[in-house]
């Protein structure tokens, strides 16, 4: 996931959009291009824009525009920009409609910080998976069709895993560790980069150890406690033959 992900929110509330450019920042790779508070400007933003951004964050509430007017002159007008619908619309229509014209995702406000990360992390995915390739296998497919995002990212099915393993938490770490993360890290630095509890994100890490997906060890400094650090085993590997 090494590609730079340029990113349009078009969000009314400032403050709000503040939130989203400061989560949307937290994620490595992922760049705000700029932030429009009305249908005019983000048209005229796109349409003097000398590089298009690869995925807009649109609210549906806008102020001089109707219902799903923005939405649709988007995919009219852009259809190589993806769309993450990201408002406090939760009516069938909207819901129904947004999905068929093709939009990415789905969010509805007031924002789960988790749930918004992780659809940024399936769209980093799926960027990286296009730019591998011309032609896919079924698998390829059903990964970028997202009919199994989660399990792609885990060797157990969700409905497997133990007591206390959220599939989309772990879908989360498991996507930061996969942005070409392969030294180790403690607890704490991963905890830090996501936004989680040093508790939790150790937790999901021994769960990491005991399906061998990660290894843990200890690193002694010149004072203190060891501390214990994890490396994520895939990323490590593939580092280790790029080197060879």
């Amino acid at each position: 996931m090494e590609q730079k992900i340029d990113v349009l929110i078009i969000e009314d509330d400032f403050w709000i959009a503040g939130i989203h450019k400061d989560l949307v920042e937290q994620i490595p790779s992922f760049h705000v291009q700029h932030i429009a508070k009305s249908s005019e400007e983000a048209q005229n933003f796109l349409s003097h824009s000398e590089q298009l951004p690869h995925i807009i964050l649109l609210d549906i509430y806008i102020p001089d525009t109707e219902g799903l007017t923005l939405f649709y002159s988007l995919r009219n007008h852009f259809p190589s920009i993806d769309i993450i619908v990201v408002t406090a619309a939760n009516d069938l229509r909207t819901i129904v409609e947004t999905r068929r014209a093709g939009a990415f995702d789905f969010i509805i406000k007031p924002v789960d910080q988790h749930r918004f990360r992780q659809s940024l992390y399936s769209y980093a995915t799926f960027q990286d998976q296009i730019n591998r390739s011309a032609s896919f296998n079924q698998e390829e497919v059903n990964k970028l069709f997202r009919m199994t995002s989660l399990a792609s990212s885990q060797e157990k099915k969700p409905s497997q895993l133990p007591k206390g393993i959220d599939p989309l938490t772990l879908h989360e770490i498991i996507g930061f560790l996969e942005d070409d993360t392969y030294e180790a890290m403690t607890a704490t630095d991963i905890s830090e980069s996501l936004g989680m509890s040093r508790s939790t994100v150790r937790r999901y890490m021994e769960y990491l150890v005991s399906t061998n997906q990660a290894e843990a060890m200890l690193h002694y400094g010149s004072v203190g406690r060891p501390l214990r650090q994890y490396i994520y085993r895939k990323q490590y590997e593939q580092n280790a033959e790029k080197n060879l």
